[in-house]
């Protein structure tokens, strides 16, 4: 069975069927193992963005199990766009691949084997480098900044994935005076978009509070528990996610048991251990 993915480029002429389908989470290593060969550099675990090789569901299902498609980070620091075209010609050419069949053309031409789109690009991969096994799209995501964008390429949990992750991401932006950019980091929409943040260690202070990480940045349900434990605002500053959420047919995340009732009383308790009291040593005076 092959499931429709939104953002497959390769498709079959002129039936427009999809030629690459989902990969299978076992089926992840061996095949970034064989890209690796074809492009002459090592693909870090680091590198695999999103939910890339990490699906592992007990149900089973299939599509609990297994990839849309591979992406790839990419330091463009280090390798350029033309760079990688060149090696997946090259490869595509040793396989008796005639030149006009190598790269798709917009809407005119998409059964080739490489697409140049933007910031990325698309590589039509035989799964484990072998076409019997079918084939799977590999996406090469380049940047400047390769350590911002594996973060904002972070995928979520079962519950709420990476889009609703950037969702939350965007509207916590929002709510500070910021805007979120994919591509260049937190930056200033009243100053010419001027960045004002590219690491998530800055980036989880400024959305989240004083005392965030980029470990709190990573999960919806991370961020939501950092900040109701830490934001006296907190209500007023996800009130849009938790709007966008219901749209979606989802509530925000359970908050875990504390023991707190209000951020009050976790301030009170902290002052009150700062200053060497317990809730039982308070007494009247006269």
């Amino acid at each position: 069975m092959i499931l429709s993915e939104g953002g497959n480029v390769f498709k079959t002429e002129p039936e427009k069927e999809l030629i690459a389908s989902r990969i299978a989470t076992p089926d992840v290593d061996p095949t970034i193992k064989w890209i690796e060969k074809v492009v002459g550099f090592e693909i870090d675990e680091q590198d695999l963005l999103g939910t890339t090789g990490k699906k592992n569901h007990p149900s089973g299902k299939f599509e609990l199990n297994s990839s849309g498609d591979l992406d790839i980070n990419i330091d463009e620091n280090e390798i350029s766009k033309q760079d990688l075209i060149n090696k997946l010609t090259t490869w595509a050419k040793s396989q008796g691949i005639a030149d006009a069949d190598i790269m798709n053309k917009g809407r005119t031409k998409q059964d080739g084997w490489v697409h140049a789109a933007g910031d990325q690009i698309h590589f039509r991969t035989p799964i484990k480098g072998d076409a019997n096994n079918g084939f799977v799209q590999t996406d090469f995501m380049f940047s400047l900044k390769p350590d911002f964008q594996r973060g904002a390429k972070r995928g979520g949990t079962d519950e709420y994935g990476g889009a609703l992750r950037a969702m939350l991401l965007a509207s916590l932006a929002r709510g500070r005076g910021y805007k979120m950019s994919p591509k260049f980091g937190l930056v200033d929409p009243n100053n010419n978009d001027q960045v004002v943040a590219d690491t998530w260690d800055k980036i989880a202070v400024l959305l989240l509070g004083e005392g965030a990480t980029e470990k709190d940045t990573h999960t919806v349900e991370s961020m939501i528990a950092f900040l109701r434990a830490n934001e006296p605002n907190y209500e007023e500053l996800i009130a849009q996610f938790e709007f966008q959420l219901e749209k979606e047919g989802k509530k925000l995340p359970e908050a875990k048991q504390t023991g707190y009732t209000t951020l009050e009383d976790k301030q009170l308790d902290r002052i009150k251990e700062l200053s060497g009291l317990t809730l039982n040593s308070t007494r009247m005076v006269s």
